[in-house]
Formats: C-alpha cells, structure tokens, sequence
C-alpha cells in the first residue's frame, strides 16, 4: 500500500520490483507499507459474505478510517461481533512544528488481544461454491443464482449470485451486490408442487384423475404450454409434462386459504433463515442479509377471484419464491414435511481458536404444521417422474438419478417479454444428500432451458467431488 504524509492511503498490489522502484524515487512523503486486501481483490458470486464499508476521519497527528462496518451479506449480519478491539494505526513522527520526521519509520499499532476479532466457520464448501461460478460463467448465465444444501441438516453448502460482484470495488447503483439466492422472483411452474400439495391435502383430486388439455382453458387468458395440448393425460402425467390446464382445473376447485396454508407449511412466503435470539449480546442473530419472504397472495388479492388463484397456482401472478426458499423446499419434502432453518454460520471461535459458540440446526414447524406422509411420499415420485419422462428427461444422462421440477415464469424486463427459467431437485434419489435450485433470469421467449441444463451440470459437480473426498 502507498502511504501519504499527508494521510492518503492508496491500497495498490505492488511487487518487488515496483517496491524497490519506488524505494529509489527518493520521496520522503511517499512510504511502502505492508496490507491485506479482505477480499482478494476479485469478482466472486459470494454475496452472501458481502463487503465493509467506513468514512477516514482526521486525528491529530495521523489519519485512519474510523467506523468501518458491515454493510452487506455476513460483513452487516455479524458486524457487532466481527468488529475487533481497535484499529491498525500507522503513526509518523513529527517535530515540534507537525513535519514528518523522515530519518525515523513510521510506527505500526495494533491490538495485541489473542481472543478478538472473532473467527465464524461458514457452512459452505468454497470447492463447491467456486465449482458452480465457472459453471455459471461457461454457461454465459448472466442473470440468476444457485443454492447448495445439505439435506441432512439444511446447511447451505453454496450460494452463488451472478452477476458477480468485486467486493473490494463497490459501485452501489449497479447493484451487483444484491444476493439474488435471497431475492423473490416469479416461480413459474415450480410452484405447482404447492398446488399438488394443496390439492392432495384437500382431497379434491387424485393422481389417477383425468384431465383433458387442448392446449387452452378459455379462462382467464390462460393457456398450456405445448401446442396443441396434452390431449387426455392424468395428473400424476400432468405433474411430470407441467400441464397448466391439469393445475387451473385443481386451482378451481382450491380456495385462496388452502393454497396459501400448504405454501406456508411448506416454507414458502415467509423467511426461513436460520435465526436466534439473544445471542452474544445480540438480541437477534439472523446471518441471511436481507433475505426476503416471497408472496404467495398479495394483502390486496380478492381471495375469492378465481383468475387470481389460476394464475397464482401455476407460479404466476402473485407468487414469487427466493432460490433458498425453493432448494429448502425439497429438504423439507425430504424431512417428513418439516421445515428446517438453512444455517450458512455453524460456529463462532475466538481468534486463537477457542470455540465460543456453535450454532445448532433448528427446524421452524410446529405439530401439526405438516403436510401429510402419503401427500410427500406422492411428490417425490412424481419429481422422480419429472426426470424420467417429463420436462426434466434431458437430465437422465447424469451420473446419479435424480428427481425435480422445471418450471418458466413470464415476466417483463423493460417493456420487453422474459422469461425466469427454474429447475429445482435433489439427488442421488435412494439416498439424497444435496438439494439444488437453479435460477436463470431475464431469458428470452423460447430459449432452450439453460436452467435444467446447470442442474444437471452442478449434480454431477456434485457427485464428481463425493467420489474424491472419498
């Protein structure tokens, strides 16, 4: 780093060369001094961790930047704890009249304390993490996220947001920053798993029930997605080929309340974070920055406009899910219909190591909160039917068998028609240890499904890194 006697601070990479270069320039007000960029001075999908942010603020005899804080992603979540016991303060000496003494150095202090600042072990993998960015810079993904996590427990073992974002170099009106795995966007069909749910739970259907799809409802402007429709097909058949008109007819027959409650109880419209209260001095602990709740129905719905609970019901309208919610909803289908809190810290440590706290998984349903046994043991054979002769066919070259759900949401960028392109699913299906959910945005009208093409990509990434830690 370029230090100033005037007190400006310019934090360059310099290699020896360029050290000795400026050593021999002979200006005694410019001084080399050693620094760590936090970052790494790089771009990453790691918003989750986000970036620090201070004002420098005028001292007698030196300067330095005082109030540093978190402003985004960890860095703000965790800043009262992060926050060390003093800054690292660079002094020079000067003489009676405020001139830099330049035949002494200048002095460094820090704080010396072995137990601060504090040291927290996040839950994601950074192999995994770094493994999806390069999959999501190949595929040319501009827009979008993906989330890792463990179905055992929950824990977020990657969450990528593109576009990337160099900590270091912040420009706040472009946004970048924003994590888009926290941020609510159209479901598109993957929200017809709700719908099932609901409709199963209700007992208005079943899975051998017969629909007729023409390829139009006549209501509501809704149509199916494939020309011409799917002609006489069940639901079960229904589930795995998406068919609108098979979830309009169901939505129908649903109430507002019905399709809400399921979406709830399967921890969609509200934040499932993991959170805590006084924690540390802290009277609430919640990691996620910003991490919003998504909709299922808006406060100003009619709950009884049936073209709102259409829409609704096939992912359009007012739904909208966040990529965590999504990829935890197949944890919970996976935990018996219980909804279990994503932790991306597991513990907190003093700087020498000495553990102070870890952070124990916790699930945020209550007794009888849960869908039935008999309506999630249906969903995961339907998403296994997905994969192998519905939308996600395309997936049955993967090393593991898989099961999921597509789904493509209409949007407008700008005036101009997009679509949100989801895949959501775990694998390896007899014994599932990672959930996945893909986010491609802002894609034009009948692109191919690049995000069904990166689930698959990130399982077998998956399953390339299970065989080599083995």
């Amino acid at each position: 780093m370029l230090w100033h006697a005037e007190g400006s601070a310019i934090p360059l990479a310099l290699n020896e060369a360029q050290k000795d270069g400026i050593g021999h320039l002979d200006l005694p007000n410019l001084q080399v001094l050693p620094f760590e960029q936090r970052y790494g001075n790089r771009e990453s999908g790691m918003q989750w961790l986000g970036f620090i942010s201070g004002q420098r603020k005028e001292k007698l005899f030196y300067r330095d930047y005082e109030g540093v804080k978190g402003t985004s992603g960890l860095e703000r979540t965790l800043d009262a704890l992060l926050q060390g016991t003093g800054p690292t303060v660079v002094y020079f000496p000067v003489d009676g009249r405020n001139r830099i003494i330049n035949e002494m150095k200048p002095m460094v202090k820090a704080s010396t304390n072995p137990y601060y600042p504090l040291r927290f072990t996040a839950t994601v993998d950074i192999r995994i993490q770094t493994g999806i960015e390069k999959l999501m810079e190949k595929a040319g993904i501009m827009e979008g996220a993906v989330v890792v996590q463990d179905t055992s427990n929950g824990d977020i073992l990657a969450m990528v947001s593109r576009p990337f974002y160099n900590p270091e170099q912040i420009h706040p009106k472009e946004g970048q920053w924003g994590n888009k795995a926290l941020q609510s966007a159209p479901p598109g069909s993957i929200f017809k798993i709700v719908t099932a749910a609901a409709a199963l739970e209700a007992g208005v259907t079943s899975g051998k029930e017969k629909f007729r799809c023409s390829g139009e409802y006549g209501k509501y402007g809704l149509s199916c997605w494939k020309t011409g429709g799917h002609g006489t097909i069940n639901l079960r058949q229904a589930f795995a080929e998406s068919c609108n008109v098979a979830f309009a007819e169901l939505a129908e027959r649903l109430t507002s309340e019905q399709i809400q409650d399921t979406a709830n109880k399967l921890g969609l419209g509200r934040s499932i974070g993991w959170e805590a209260d006084n924690v540390l001095g802290l009277p609430l602990l919640k990691p996620l920055d910003h991490e919003e709740s998504g909709t299922v129905f808006l406060p100003s719905t009619d709950p009884k406009d049936a073209g709102a609970r259409v829409q609704t019901a096939i992912g359009q309208r007012d739904a909208s899910v966040t990529p965590l919610q999504a990829s935890n909803l197949m944890v919970t289908l996976l935990h018996d219909g219980k909804v279990i809190r994503p932790r991306i810290v597991s513990s907190i440590s003093y700087a020498n190591g000495q553990q102070l706290q870890s952070f124990q998984p916790m699930r945020v349903t209550e007794a009888g909160e849960t869908i039935s046994r008999e309506t999630y043991h249906t969903l995961r054979k339907w998403m296994e039917d997905v994969v192998r002769q519905g939308t996600g066919r395309s997936l049955g070259r993967s090393v593991w068998k898989l099961a999921g759900k597509s789904g493509t949401a209409e949007t407008v960028v700008n005036g101009i028609p997009r679509n949100n392109q989801w895949f959501v699913g775990y694998g390896p299906v007899r014994q599932p240890r990672y959930s996945v959910a893909v986010l491609v945005e802002n894609v034009k009208p009948n692109s191919r499904h690049l995000a069904t093409e990166l689930f698959g990509q990130v399982m077998d990434l998956l399953a390339l890194a299970d065989n080599s830690s083995r």
